[in-house]
C-alpha cells in the first residue's frame, strides 16, 4: 500500500477529500434558497451537526447565535436519563445569563422528527419560539425546546462530551466553551446501543480531526 507523501501514513491521501468536505459543512452559513423550512435554535446535544443529522440530515448551520435571559441546566425523566446515562440540557429563565447555540435551518419535513427526537408528543419537551441575537447583533425568530416539569440531574461525560465537541466545532464563544467544559457529571460509564451509537460518532470525528492536523502540518 502507497504511503502519503505529506506525512508516510497509509490511505491519508484518499481519505484527506472526505475530511475536508466535512469540515467544510460545519462552516457552512448560507441558508437554502429554495423550499420552505424553519429556524431551529439548538443549544445542547444538538451544537453537534453530526447529531442532529442522525435523525434531521436537512439540518443546516446558518449563525451562531444568544438567547438572552435563560441559563443552561440539566434534568429530565427516566427514559432521557437511561438514554444518555444522565440529565439532558433545558433552558430555564435567568435574568442575568446567556445561551449561546447554533441557529439551523431545516426543511418542514423534518420537523416532525425533531418534535419525536425531543420527546414532544411524549411530553418531554414542548416547542417554544425564542428571539436569538446572532454574532453580527442582528436578531431572528428561531424554535427550540424546553423541558416539561423540570427536575435536575447531572449529565453524564458522554453528553457532556458531544455538547463541548458540538460547541467547539460550531464557532461558539471561547468563554461561552469554558463554561460548558466547567460542567459537573456524574461519572456515569455504562453502555446502552444508543451510547455505543454516540461513541462511535465522536470517536470517528476524533480520527478524522487528527488525520487533517496531520496533513495540514504535513508531520
Amino acid at each position: 500500500m502507497k504511503s502519503c507523501w505529506r506525512c508516510g501514513a497509509p490511505l491519508l491521501c484518499v481519505i484527506w477529500g472526505i475530511v475536508t468536505m466535512q469540515v467544510n459543512s460545519t462552516e457552512q452559513r448560507d441558508v437554502p434558497a429554495n423550499g420552505e423550512g424553519f429556524y431551529y435554535f439548538g443549544y445542547g446535544s444538538n451544537l453537534l451537526s453530526e447529531r442532529l443529522q442522525l435523525q434531521n440530515p436537512s439540518a443546516v448551520q446558518v449563525a451562531v447565535g444568544c438567547l438572552k435571559g435563560y441559563k443552561v441546566a440539566f434534568g429530565g425523566f427516566e427514559q432521557r436519563l437511561s438514554s444518555w446515562g444522565g440529565g439532558v440540557a433545558t433552558i430555564i429563565p435567568s435574568p442575568d445569563d446567556d445561551v449561546w447555540g447554533v441557529v439551523w435551518h431545516l426543511k418542514a419535513a423534518d420537523q416532525h422528527s425533531l418534535d419525536d427526537q425531543e420527546g414532544v408528543q411524549e411530553g418531554y419537551y414542548r416547542p417554544i419560539e425564542v428571539q436569538i441575537q446572532q454574532e453580527n447583533n442582528e436578531e431572528m425568530m428561531c424554535r427550540t425546546y424546553q423541558m416539561n416539569n423540570f427536575t435536575s440531574a447531572l449529565p453524564s461525560p458522554i453528553y457532556k462530551e458531544v455538547i463541548c465537541t458540538g460547541a467547539k466545532r460550531s464557532g461558539l464563544p471561547a468563554e461561552y466553551r469554558k463554561k460548558l467544559e466547567a460542567i459537573t457529571t456524574n461519572n456515569y460509564n455504562g453502555t446502552n446501543p444508543f451510547i455505543m451509537k454516540i461513541r462511535a460518532m465522536l470517536n470517528t470525528l476524533q480520527n478524522n480531526t487528527s488525520v487533517k492536523d496531520c496533513l495540514l502540518k504535513r508531520c
